[in-house]
């Protein structure tokens, strides 16, 4: 298993040195640690600048997904059919540090995880702020307390909790 092999522990390690991030704090959510396996199988240890699109087009794909099925709901729950883009930007050179920085925002809210559940909380995170500026939309609503729940990772994965109290509202869909 690669999570064993110390040429993939390495390539983590250089990963994480040349993106100034954290990568390990990744390693809580087995479907991340399954990214970065399935990347190290099929491509080998592949340096920042190969590794960079593979990353930037997961968050997208990922994105893409919770922010489709956010809209349906956002049509069957309000009746109105509202957009709202995932933009990507490929990956460029000019990075202070020289590496390879791309970056998937939806709305205005960008896109840092690499788990699906935590790529869906900054999706959802995106469409209902979008939603509140551009469209004086409080959206999901609590149907106990008519407020805005949060978007939120739990070890139950994503999902919408009540600002109010705290219970959960919904799943995000992943």
């Amino acid at each position: 298993m690669p999570q064993d092999d110390p040429a993939f522990l390495a390539w983590l390690r250089d990963l994480s040195g040349a993106l100034h991030t954290d990568l390990d704090g990744h390693f809580g959510a087995p479907d991340a640690l399954a990214f970065f396996q399935e990347v190290f199988t099929g491509h080998g240890a592949a340096p920042p600048p190969y590794f960079v699109p593979l990353l930037d087009a997961h968050r997208r794909i990922h994105a893409e997904r919770t922010v489709t099925a956010l809209l349906a709901q956002v049509r069957r729950d309000t009746g109105r059919t509202l957009d709202v883009p995932v933009v990507h930007e490929w990956p460029r050179n000019d990075h202070e540090y020289g590496e390879p920085v791309g970056q998937v925002s939806v709305g205005h809210e960008q896109i840092w995880g690499v788990a699906p559940a935590d790529i869906a909380v900054g999706a959802a995170e995106g469409v209902q702020c979008l939603l509140a500026d551009r469209d004086r939309l409080v959206w999901p609503l609590c149907p106990d307390h008519r407020t805005g729940p949060h978007a939120t990772r739990t070890p139950a994965g994503a999902l919408w909790v009540c600002s109010v109290t705290g219970h959960v509202v919904a799943p995000i869909p992943v």
